[in-house]
């Protein structure tokens, strides 16, 4: 799938609970500014384009009155040239006017340098075309590159981040259950004691002198 400016501007990352990674504002800025960089690429490609279509049928259109204006021309140095036979005396015969085929390679060669001229025109808004284009792909390709690296870096200090935390559990239940057995071993300690208090006070003869009512 085509990665757009819009793919790039709206595009969310997922945010850790326990520690953060890249700075969010500084990562936001900079998807916004791929995106104003690509939509501007964007823009001046098309204006690129329609300029570029718009010179070559200027060139057709040149290159149409190139092939027209010869022939008219030609026509017309053939008018003059029935007209001077006509006029011209029956002895002598008139020279055949060459200033007519002249003015006709003259409107030929001004074609053909204006179609020369914009064929230049064409190639340098080709190649400007060509240079948006690259640079466009090559900020596109960055952009999608740094995405993937952000994400990689969001994924791998979340494994780490859950890896500490799982053995931070580890440990703490570890530390519990020996709690609990030190606890366990305290009261059975405790218990044996008390008993042994008890079996002893229940052993032991009577005092002397004891008040009376006890015995």
């Amino acid at each position: 799938m085509a990665l757009t400016p819009e793919d790039v501007v709206n595009k969310r990352f997922t945010i850790t609970k326990f520690r953060d990674g890249y700075d969010l504002d500084q990562v936001d800025d900079f998807l916004d500014e791929v995106g104003i960089e690509l939509r501007r690429l964007e823009a001046e490609a098309n204006a690129l384009r329609q300029e570029n279509e718009e010179l070559r049928d200027r060139v057709q259109s040149m290159e149409a009155n190139e092939f027209a204006q010869p022939r008219s021309a030609f026509s017309g140095a053939d008018d003059i040239e029935e007209t001077v036979v006509t006029h011209a005396e029956p002895v002598v015969s008139a020279p055949t006017p060459a200033a007519p085929a002249l003015a006709g390679a003259g409107l030929a060669t001004e074609a053909s340098k204006s179609s020369g001229m914009l064929q230049l025109a064409l190639e340098l808004h080709d190649k400007h075309v060509r240079d948006g284009e690259e640079k466009r792909d090559a900020l596109i390709r960055e952009g999608e590159s740094t995405a993937r690296e952000l994400v990689s870096d969001a994924q791998k200090q979340r494994a780490d981040e859950l890896a500490r935390l799982n053995g931070e559990r580890a440990e703490l239940q570890g530390k519990i259950k020996e709690l609990r057995e030190f606890e366990g071993e305290y009261r059975s300690t405790l218990r044996s004691y008390i008993q042994g208090q008890l079996r002893g006070l229940d052993g032991s003869p009577e005092p002397e002198g004891a008040p009376a009512g006890l015995d």
